[in-house]
């Protein structure tokens, strides 16, 4: 027990003090001792996270190898992953050593194939979206005809046949705008300052010191 709290006072100490000197380094002017005592600590963060990477990917091989040996359920789909992370790496070692002739010259393939299935993953999504509020109003209001699933339900029919490109449309394409301008755009204020709090509460609580995993 004591071995343990002992650890838990080192850790304790070691995380104050280097966030202390990172946040007094960050509030340093450019070329003082402390600022380059912080840009070193940020730099091996940064390394230290780039291995964390790593390793979260060798074990993401690992695991899905597994199950591909023992034929679990769901292997084609470890399959795909690894073929997938192959491709990916591949592609990147191809673009550093620039091999792309003609008219692929001196491009960078590995971010355009990324932005084109990221774009691809992002619009199903959305697409599926749609169905989803849809059929989560019906299904509000199946349950119980309120003031509050009324007016969630007329918000997603406005929003909907506002992207509509209907004759005489105007009206709903103005309610439509209004309620991304004013409404929607307070709510993703309120919770992005939401996020900076906790960011900050979160903080606080590790330079003093507070956090739970140093207490149990």
């Amino acid at each position: 027990m004591r071995r343990h709290r002992l650890i838990n006072f080192l850790a304790t100490a070691l995380v104050m003090s280097i966030g202390l000197a990172t946040l007094i380094g960050l509030m340093s002017s450019e070329g003082s001792t402390p600022a380059s005592v912080a840009d070193f600590l940020l730099q091996l963060i940064m390394v230290i996270a780039a291995v964390a990477v790593l390793i979260g990917v060798l074990n993401l091989m690992g695991v899905h190898w597994g199950r591909m040996a023992r034929g679990e359920h769901g292997w084609p789909y470890s399959l795909v992953a690894l073929v997938s992370l192959a491709a990916v790496i591949a592609l990147r070692v191809l673009d550093r050593m620039e091999i792309w002739s003609g008219e692929l010259e001196g491009e960078q393939l590995s971010p355009r194939v990324f932005e084109a299935v990221q774009v691809s993953l992002e619009s199903a999504l959305a697409a599926l979206l749609v169905f989803f509020l849809v059929f989560a109003a019906y299904r509000l209001m199946r349950r119980r005809v309120t003031p509050w699933n009324l007016l969630f339900s007329a918000v997603v029919v406005i929003v909907l046949l506002g992207w509509i490109p209907l004759d005489n449309g105007d009206a709903l394409r103005d309610v439509r705008d209004w309620l991304v301008r004013v409404p929607v755009s307070a709510g993703t204020r309120g919770i992005l300052i939401g996020v900076g709090l906790g960011t900050v509460i979160v903080g606080v609580r590790v330079l003093m010191g507070q956090d739970r995993s140093y207490r149990d």
